[in-house]
């Protein structure tokens, strides 16, 4: 009896890890695509200035290695580009796998620091997809036969023979099930936006120009939505369940009324960011008569890069409603949960006259 029960434990806990393997693998892939995107950027940028110089990469690096100064820069900017080819690469070949090919390729491919704050931040996933029960089923079969196996080396020398009686098994009935609650999970923390520096990403407008937030020098707000309504399309299933599904059209449409008077608050532009296509921001933003910019990020690159708030409704990921005033590279203020999202703007900017004040209140006092 005893040694049948750790064969069952060795393969459900064997079945529970391997079952996380095509969520994490998925997590993974997101944030090697955001890697590639941000050294993409750097690389351009190189390419940018060699090209003003009438140069190849190649002079331009090693011309910029001549100086003391410059030696250091160069090294960083040859080993960035050497990293984006190698990534690129690994990125290619982990869309194409299947499940079970990337399996294979983790010793290929793996980047160990993107692996390892993957792990750092993985939520486990119940194993509800068909590739998850698969790995889940191979885990069990793998901790069964491992357990069985030793098993047998270990009770050899002890093992007498015995008759046993055949008996017919119990009929099982089955109990009736509850129905399942929907699968939610919540990841990310705004608090953590405070403390990194914006990422280099190149997002597309709704209009199809290109936007990078790091470069703003004048003071911005952006504003992330997890997906902005369309008339005749209805939300995903169970989508009033997420405590971070905040009315993305009523905050979208706040920042539109508000958008006077946060210019004359010296801000200098209102950005809106939604992981749909441009072509569905440019309906959005045509419909609503929006008068500032919307930004599609089909990969929540930026909300990963900052670990802003997220949440998985039935194993899609979506970025959480946030409000984030961002300049000169860094995140200046931040705002999670956004309750009574029609109202969000001019509340937000009273937070933030209310803490310019005390702050030259406190300039004026040391």
């Amino acid at each position: 009896m005893i040694p049948r029960f750790l064969a069952l434990a060795f393969g459900l806990a064997a079945a529970a890890v391997l079952s996380q393997f095509p969520e994490f693998a998925q997590q993974y892939l997101q944030r090697l695509a955001g890697k590639v995107d941000q050294l993409e950027a750097q690389v351009a940028g190189l390419d940018a200035a060699a090209a003003g110089f009438g140069m190849t990469r190649a002079e331009y690096l090693a011309d910029l290695a001549l100086s003391q100064t410059g030696a250091e820069a160069a090294a960083r900017a040859e080993a960035g580009a050497a990293l984006h080819g190698r990534l690129s690469e690994s990125l290619g070949a982990f869309r194409e796998a299947g499940a079970l090919g990337r399996l294979a390729l983790v010793p290929e491919v793996a980047d160990l620091d993107l692996a390892r704050r993957t792990m750092g931040d993985y939520q486990p996933a119940v194993p509800l997809t068909t590739e998850g029960a698969g790995f889940a089923a191979a885990g069990f079969l793998a901790g069964w036969g491992a357990w069985s196996g030793l098993w047998g080396l270990l009770s050899w020398p002890f093992r007498r023979r015995r008759r046993h009686l055949a008996e017919p098994a119990p009929d099982l009935v089955a109990e009736p099930q509850e129905e399942d609650a929907p699968f939610i999970e919540y990841e990310g923390d705004i608090a953590g936006s405070m403390r990194q520096p914006l990422p280099g990403l190149s997002l597309t407008a709704q209009d199809g120009t290109v936007v990078d937030l790091a470069m703003l020098t004048a003071p911005a707000i952006l504003f992330t939505v997890p997906l902005l309504g369309r008339p005749g399309v209805a939300h995903p299933e169970d989508w009033e369940e997420v405590d971070d599904s905040a009315d993305a059209t009523a905050l979208a449409c706040s920042f539109r009324d508000s958008y006077d008077a946060i210019r004359d608050a010296g801000i200098g532009e209102v950005f809106g960011l939604s992981p749909q296509p441009a072509g569905d921001l440019a309906e959005a933003a045509h419909r609503l008569a929006l008068p500032y910019t919307l930004l599609s990020d089909p990969r929540l690159s930026f909300a990963f890069a900052l670990d802003l708030p997220r949440f998985i409704l039935h194993h899609e990921r979506y970025q959480s409603a946030s409000v984030l005033v961002v300049q000169g590279g860094r995140v200046l203020a931040a705002l999670h949960p956004v309750h009574d999202a029609a109202t969000a703007a001019p509340r937000f900017l009273g937070k933030l006259a209310e803490a310019r004040k005390a702050h030259q209140k406190a300039l004026q006092t040391a």
